[in-house]
């Protein structure tokens, strides 16, 4: 993979994981099939390159969200306009929008998914960055329809039931340029308490990403090949002790046992003559 930030600042004049180091390293040359799980080599690539992003909570986030901004460089054009789904405090979207990107959060900032609330916090600290503080729905008057090259969200969609799922893809639909990408990265327990929900979640998931992308690019069927493939492989990236502690909180360990959690990343992208 190459030297990391600190041997390549030792022999090149470019800064130590600087914004064009960045770019020259992701920009065009990341490669994102339609569905993957994450690995202990992406990560390791991420703690090396983009330290800021993945040490930063000691949960699946530490991968996921160097993933989707490397998703985002080597899929979207310079510039371009993004939306983040969800986003929390939004590292991604700062980072994305130091990159030249024209990023607009959307997020209600309401606590669900234990997500925070800080909204005016984080638009003072995050100027560059626009944040609309609702929930994403099909005519949210603050959008304007197929306007952005990329909509993505981070450790989100496990969180959103039904109807609100199907209404999210419909706006996802409507705001996505045609030719845009829709990509995100979930957290999917494999194994303990709430894997039946979960693996139902990815089929669910799949299906309208399915439909956004006109058809046979993720389906069932390719849903549990990367679960079952997840489970074989040794460079399977899993939710940390550490971090399964961390989400425990104040819960007895009885009532909230260990899991093995991955994540399951999805990329789809809306055909150019879609209606």
């Amino acid at each position: 993979m190459g030297m990391n930030c600190v041997a390549h600042a030792a022999t090149s004049s470019e800064s130590c994981c600087s914004k064009e180091f960045i770019l020259k390293r992701y920009r065009g040359n990341f490669a994102v099939p339609p569905i993957s799980y994450g690995t202990v080599r992406d990560y390791c690539d991420s703690c090396d390159y983009l330290p800021g992003l993945s040490t930063a909570q000691n949960d699946l986030k530490d991968l996921q969200r160097p993933w989707t901004l490397k998703a985002a460089l080597g899929l979207t054009p310079p510039g371009g306009s993004l939306l983040e789904i969800g986003a929390g405090e939004p590292f991604v979207a700062a980072l994305l929008s130091d990159l030249g990107y024209n990023v607009t959060v959307v997020d209600p900032y309401d606590g669900s998914g234990r997500g925070p609330t800080a909204f005016k916090h984080f638009v003072r600290k995050y100027p560059k960055v626009r944040i609309v503080k609702a929930e994403l729905r099909d005519g949210l008057i603050d959008l304007q329809p197929g306007n952005f090259d990329g909509i993505y969200s981070i450790s989100v969609l496990e969180h959103i039931t039904e109807p609100s799922l199907g209404a999210m893809f419909q706006a996802i639909k409507s705001f996505l340029r045609p030719g845009g990408w829709s990509f995100h990265a979930m957290d999917c327990v494999i194994e303990g308490t709430d894997a039946g929900y979960h693996r139902q979640q990815c089929f669910n998931i799949a299906n309208y990403l399915d439909q956004l992308a006109g058809g046979e690019v993720v389906t069932h069927q390719n849903v549990e090949h990367i679960i079952q493939q997840a489970i074989q492989d040794i460079d399977t990236f899993y939710l940390s002790a550490a971090g399964h502690n961390l989400w425990r909180g104040g819960l007895p360990y009885e009532k909230f046992p260990f899991r093995k959690v991955i994540s399951i990343q999805f990329l789809v992208r809306r055909p150019q003559d879609h209606s």
